[in-house]
């Protein structure tokens, strides 16, 4: 008798084995057991134990199948793929009993009407939400012992360095760079003899690259260097100072007092404003194919049934502008109405990571037990699909957690949208500002459809404070 199987494929970020790729390798596993494929569902959302099931549709029609009875086996390429909640196992281990159907992953199928195969797979469930848990349960033990001793956590601030014991390279402190800090120096005079952000960030641009400066450099960059307690030297705790930190400062404690009184003035004006973007999208939402930034395109005249559209430069793909901004702007707003994501974001800045120095130091404790397992299997003669999917199971969680507990510089407009009521304050909200919250919180990926007025191959991952 050939098995009927359904392929279950999620992915939760952009840089993870996408979902086709998940259905060729489960194609290719299905069919060296013989088992048919029937149906292959997706999700392209986060498995977490703080997200709800509901907005997993791909893992709800995959259960309902299951039920009605019409399948025999589910795949999915690990088991976190399915679930990273001890209670969503339940539910699957619950239902594959009640119905006889069989779960296979890591290039093993389990029956769970058998005990054994219930207490594998039980293992590892237990594993794939314990391991985050052990990681933010060690990282926030860092966060108070940082606090208590004045030390600095979370990601390390621009014109800073670690340095690190020659011999143990453990790291010791943080201390300023000092080409770096020269011209943070510098922005925070000009800054207070009242130059506007923009062209201060531009004047300063090539001395910053100069000096080995990385990463975005915009007024808005500039801002919230200028206004960050950690550059006078100050731990903070809830959003508040909290004592003297126990590393070098860049700025006075005065100059620090200063800017922040002077740059989150309400009736500052804060940007020049240029020739004003008429798209919401444009050269945002980026290219499936080659990458490139999809560009907007006007109706062609006298043809009634012509519409605004993004279009791929190179000619790869294009779709509908008002079909694209409506999804966009209603994933957007569903994730901001997110009580999970409001209580991030309305977190305290300092508190949204734990010390930089205790994370790098757990994780290379876990990356060592992985090396450890690795060698074990290799000993034991795991097939290489077992030890591949293991491989991606924890790199996948060790990712989710580090994206967790990294510090993020959150824009105080975005604290300000998000719970409930966000869509009718996004209504009101200029269409530059809209861009800028969707540049920073959205990846828009359009790929090609024979159709440009659907939304199949538009795909919309959470970034930066979102991710």
């Amino acid at each position: 008798m050939t098995l009927r199987a359904i392929i279950y494929a999620r992915v939760s970020k952009p840089g993870e084995k996408s979902v086709t790729d998940q259905e060729k390798v489960g194609r290719r596993d299905l069919a060296s057991i013989g088992a048919e494929v029937v149906a292959v569902y997706t999700d392209k959302q986060s498995a977490s134990r703080y997200r709800r099931v509901a907005e997993r549709p791909g893992f709800l029609a995959t259960l309902k199948r299951a039920r009605a009875g019409d399948i025999d086996l589910v795949w999915s390429f690990a088991g976190n793929r399915a679930h990273r909640d001890l209670d969503d196992y339940v539910d699957l281990r619950r239902l594959c009993i009640d119905t006889r159907t069989l779960w296979r992953y890591g290039g093993r199928t389990y029956d769970m009407t058998v005990p054994a195969d219930r207490r594998a797979t039980n293992a590892d469930a237990i594993r794939a939400e314990e391991f985050g848990d052990d990681l933010s349960e060690a990282t926030r033990r860092g966060v108070q012992e940082a606090l208590e001793d004045g030390r600095a956590h979370g990601k390390l601030p621009r014109g800073y360095r670690i340095v690190r014991d020659s011999t143990t390279g453990e790291p010791l402190r943080r201390e300023a760079i000092p080409e770096q800090a020269e011209v943070i120096r510098e922005a925070a005079r000009r800054a207070l003899n009242r130059e506007r952000m923009m062209p201060l960030a531009a004047s300063l641009e090539q001395r910053w690259r100069a000096a080995g400066g990385t990463g975005v450099w915009s007024g808005r960059t500039l801002r919230l260097i200028l206004i960050n307690p950690t550059y006078a030297g100050l731990r903070t705790s809830a959003g508040q100072v909290a004592r003297e930190g126990k590393w070098e400062p860049i700025l006075t404690v005065e100059q620090h007092e200063q800017l922040h009184s002077l740059l989150t003035d309400p009736g500052r004006r804060t940007s020049d404003r240029g020739p004003k973007t008429a798209y919401l999208l444009s050269y945002i939402a980026e290219c499936g194919v080659c990458g490139g930034p999809m560009s907007p395109k006007l109706p062609v005249r006298n043809r009634p049934r012509s519409v605004h559209t993004y279009r791929c430069k190179a000619g790869h793909c294009s779709r509908s502008m008002a079909v694209v901004d409506a999804f966009v702007q209603d994933v957007l707003l569903s994730l901001l109405e997110d009580p999970a994501v409001e209580a991030k974001l309305s977190a305290p800045l300092d508190e949204s990571g734990p010390s930089l120095e205790d994370v790098l130091a757990e994780v290379k404790r876990l990356e060592d037990a992985k090396l450890t397992w690795l060698r074990d299997a290799a000993r034991g003669g795991l097939s290489a699909l077992a030890v591949k999917t293991y491989e991606a199971e924890v790199d996948s969680q060790i990712a989710e957690v580090r994206a967790r507990v990294t510090f993020r510089e959150v824009d105080p407009l975005l604290r300000d949208l998000v719970g409930a009521g966000v869509r009718d304050r996004w209504k009101v909200q200029s269409l530059e500002r809209k861009r800028q919250v969707l540049r920073s919180c959205v990846s828009v990926i359009i790929y090609p459809t024979r159709n440009t007025k659907e939304l199949t191959g538009v795909e919309v991952f959470p970034i930066g404070a979102l991710a």
